[in-house]
């Protein structure tokens, strides 16, 4: 699935006070038929929260847009300030809280099967332009 319309696709999730979460699904495929579960476009407001449970047939590649964001991954609480054009890796089965700076964050999360190495299909070549 990919989405065309903005608003057929948000989501808004109220946290207390004023905190806001906006969450957009850009795209979507079936598991069996591709490595990328979805394609998704996050927004807090200033001070917002966001938690992401951790699935094991999954891992996420965080892309920050705007920030800054504190990230805490679980189970190892190990925290990482992150601000924008960092990439946070999250192993499957691992659970990600995410919480934003005085100004809100954005951020683009990437979800994709993890699979066993033996089923994996290697990557093309890289092709590098002369």
């Amino acid at each position: 699935m990919i989405v065309t319309t903005a608003s057929a696709s948000a989501m808004t999730v109220v946290g207390p006070g004023s905190e806001r979460t906006r969450v957009s699904c850009l795209a979507r495929r079936d598991l069996v038929a591709a490595d990328c579960e979805s394609f998704e476009h996050l927004r807090l407001s200033p001070g917002g929260t966001h938690h992401r449970a951790g699935r094991p047939e999954t891992e996420a590649a965080w892309y920050v847009l705007r920030g800054p964001v504190v990230a805490e991954q679980r189970p190892d609480r190990a925290q990482h300030l992150a601000d924008a054009g960092d990439l946070l890796l999250v192993p499957a089965g691992q659970d990600l809280d995410l919480q934003a700076g005085p100004l809100g964050a954005e951020l683009l999360c990437l979800t994709l099967g993890a699979r066993p190495a033996p089923r994996r299909r290697p990557l093309p070549r890289r092709r590098t332009r002369p």
